[in-house]
């Protein structure tokens, strides 16, 4: 059996940022191979400006793209073999897409996922969580699109876009719940 986890950073999110790097480090431990994309140096503008938007979600679909077509993901394609794709904010969309656009039937681990994210994940096959104070998407809507796509979701209260309520000993007990959830994920698809 071969596993393959593929990180999807978010834009200010990094690899480095709790959510993606104790989730790297639980797909380590059980033995996955990983891949990080790297979008390079984008310059994101969110509120009011849907030109500049566009524009950078583009350029980090030309870097997800270049970045996972370079590697043989038909390694990971054989009737036991798994590919769990953990992604934040912009990476949900980007990595929804890419596995709709490539035909790829993966795992999915969203954090903080987009409307749009919604657009392109497989019915089924994912776990979400957000915040219900995330100051870029609408608490309600992110819960009709799971349900419709069938995605379980959980909404942490007063949690913003980085899962954090400005309590520090509040984070770190969602952060541990987070992962837990996301290693019996992770588990459920061995």
């Amino acid at each position: 059996m071969k596993k393959l986890a593929v990180f999807f950073p978010g834009i200010g999110y990094t690899k480095d940022k709790p959510l993606l790097y104790y989730s790297r480090k639980l797909a380590m431990a059980h033995g996955f191979d990983i891949i990080q994309v790297d979008y390079g140096n984008l310059s994101f503008e969110s509120k009011g400006n849907r030109k500049n938007v566009e524009a950078c979600m583009d350029d980090a679909w030309n870097a997800t793209v270049n970045c996972l077509d370079s590697v043989d993901l038909t390694a990971y394609q054989g009737d036991e073999d798994i590919i769990i794709f953990f992604s934040k904010s912009i990476g949900t969309v980007l990595a929804a897409r890419y596995a709709k656009e490539k035909g790829l039937l993966t795992g999915n681990v969203y954090y903080t996922p987009l409307e749009d994210t919604f657009s392109y994940v497989n019915d089924g096959y994912g776990i979400a969580f957000s915040g219900d104070a995330d100051q870029y998407t609408d608490g309600e809507k992110l819960m009709e699109l799971a349900t419709l796509n069938h995605i379980e979701m959980y909404m942490l209260p007063d949690a913003d876009h980085s899962l954090e309520t400005g309590d520090v000993l509040n984070d770190m007990d969602y952060l541990t719940d987070i992962m837990e959830m996301t290693e019996e994920y992770i588990r459920d698809c061995e």
